[in-house]
């Protein structure tokens, strides 16, 4: 025999004996088949309070975009949506607001005999008929609501807090045009006024502003995918749909 031969095999035994024990303990090697137990797991909320602490889950962005936003369809005029405030990389303040801003060859289309303080500001003075739909079966309210309750899920609508510019509350009289407070600014990058009409020669010299208050959203600190349904000066509907960043 080979010198050192013999403190090799006691040095290997040794391991093995001890790779024996430590499996007996734990009861052997794991099984291979998933245990399907049934046990439900509950994620429970506390009640914030200074002696504990609390694990916040927050979503990433991946929720998928709602159906309507896509070309076509119920969606056939999504460029009346010139600009959106936050603008992508931007955050918006829980006593912030989000803006939308509609322009369209006709004064945008707002729910029926809805009164909009002209004079200053823009504020909602009497809410009109917010349950009454186009031809689309779609609000002529414009509405914003947040993913995954959209508007093709049968969502809550949210509708604006304040509208400036030009709109009007009467859907059988199209030249019923009612000029408001002037619009914002439209942010930096949005798409300018007056620009090409798909359906048609008319050009686009009306603009509406549609603002919502994050305050009256119901929204906390995070992330969340919007849908912005509006209607046009016609017979069409812009769908758009944004990420916004509350924080």
């Amino acid at each position: 025999m080979q010198r050192g031969t013999v403190g090799n095999f006691f040095v290997y035994g040794v391991v093995a004996l001890l790779i024996v024990l430590a499996v007996t303990a734990i009861g052997g090697f794991p099984s291979d088949t998933f245990p399907n137990s049934g046990q439900v797991v509950n994620i429970v909320t506390p009640v914030p309070s200074p002696g504990t602490s609390n694990l916040q889950l927050k979503t990433f962005g991946y929720a998928a975009v709602p159906s309507l936003c896509k070309e076509g369809g119920i969606n056939s005029e999504s460029t009346i949506l010139v600009g959106y405030l936050p603008q992508p990389g931007q955050t918006v303040g829980t006593t912030g607001q989000i803006k939308v801003w509609v322009n369209d060859e006709g004064a945008p289309l707002i729910a029926p005999g809805e009164i909009v303080d002209q004079a200053s500001g823009g504020a909602i003075l009497t809410p009109g008929d917010r349950t009454a739909k186009a031809s689309d079966g779609y609000l002529y309210e414009p509405a914003l609501y947040i993913s995954p309750d959209t508007a093709e899920t049968g969502g809550t609508p949210h509708f604006p807090n304040y509208i400036k510019g030009q709109f009007n509350n009467n859907p059988n009289n199209l030249n019923n045009v009612i000029n408001g407070t002037p619009i914002d600014p439209l942010p930096p990058g949005s798409k300018p006024l007056g620009g090409p009409n798909p359906n048609g020669p008319a050009a686009n010299k009306y603009t509406a502003e549609d603002i919502w208050n994050v305050s009256g959203l119901g929204l906390t600190i995070g992330t969340y995918q919007a849908e912005f349904l509006i209607h046009d000066g016609d017979t069409d509907r812009g769908v758009g749909c944004a990420t916004i960043v509350i924080q």
